[in-house]
């Protein structure tokens, strides 16, 4: 009984803090109008530049650790690749200091460029002809792929518990589900995007990152180590079984970032990822090109682990600016 009245009490204390506290006044309910631009440029090929609006709104701000930050954010953007472009829009809801809910949704079109020694496919369908061969079919912007995703993160630093410039030991954890589309595709068939495996059916992807890190009050801004983890949904045909070519299992992408802070108004990360392969019995090149064994006739050998391998790396230069 001791401990129930115990556990009350505490509960009624912290619900005392959120949620009795006066909202702050105007010097906090400013709307906030920010315009980011995003560059990323990686090896193996890999390019994009990315511009958003964000509209940061406060909502259901109170005075104190856990709430005096509380915001509902709006991002309207467009995505241009040398191989796709795509317009997306995301709601971010910050309902406590820690904690992140949000959703968006993003729609665009893609082509391929070819030649003798190049070839690099947007979007693409990637389907078996009667031998079990890939046919490559570019779309060329026949068709249009679409996009929807909701989900959560929960973050943490230690800076905010014990407050001095070298304790900002953070944390960060997103978990959300991502479904992508190809209109006009069928169920069963297999598309590129943006020169990926070309193993991507319409259907869900589970998504997990997580961050651990070290931010420092110096140029150096942040060291930290990522990892990735996605796992597919997608339909099969009856009386297939995914685990014959690995479909079944979780992906893991993995690598270190070092964070520099050039200016307030600039961020640019260097990453190195490494990720998870499985073990086919026959290895193939995992770029899909025509003529080459289509993965779902492949067979990965069960009694193997899935091994480690270079990834990319890359440099993502982030600017941020502000309009108001």
């Amino acid at each position: 009984m001791k401990k129930l009245i115990a556990a009350v009490t505490a509960c009624m204390l912290i619900a005392g803090i959120l949620i009795a506290e006066e909202p702050e006044q105007s010097k906090k309910s400013d709307i906030k109008f920010t315009t980011n631009i995003n560059a990323v440029l990686a090896w193996p090929w890999r390019a994009k530049i990315t511009a958003t609006e964000i509209i940061k709104v406060p909502f259901l701000v109170r005075n104190n650790p856990f709430m005096s930050g509380n915001n509902v954010t709006f991002k309207i953007g467009a995505e241009l690749s040398p191989i796709t472009l795509e317009g997306k829009f995301d709601v971010v809801w910050t309902p406590l200091a820690v904690l992140e809910l949000y959703g968006g949704a993003s729609i665009g079109s893609g082509w391929s460029i070819e030649s003798k020694t190049l070839s690099l496919h947007g979007l693409a369908y990637n389907r078996p002809n009667a031998k079990g061969r890939s046919v490559i079919t570019p779309v060329n912007f026949r068709s249009i792929f679409y996009s929807a995703y909701f989900g959560g993160a929960f973050q943490f630093d230690l800076g905010a518990v014990i407050p001095t410039p070298w304790t900002h030991v953070v944390f960060r954890t997103d978990q959300y589900m991502l479904y992508r589309g190809l209109a006009g595709a069928e169920a069963m068939d297999s598309w590129i995007f943006q020169n990926d495996k070309g193993r991507t059916r319409n259907g869900f992807t589970y998504n997990g990152m997580y961050v651990l890190g070290y931010q420092m009050p110096l140029p150096i801004k942040l060291i930290a180590l990522r990892l990735e983890t996605y796992k597919t949904f997608f339909p099969t045909a009856k009386g297939i079984d995914k685990s014959n070519w690995g479909e079944d299992r979780v992906y893991v992408i993995f690598g270190p970032l070092v964070a520099f802070k050039p200016a307030d108004i600039c961020t640019i990360t260097l990453v190195a990822q490494w990720e998870t392969k499985h073990a086919h019995i026959k290895q193939i090149d995992d770029q899909p090109m025509n003529n080459a064994p289509f993965y779902e006739t492949l067979k990965i050998d069960k009694t193997k682990w899935d091994s480690v391998y270079f990834y990319q790396v890359g440099v993502i230069v982030d600017i941020n600016l502000p309009n108001n």
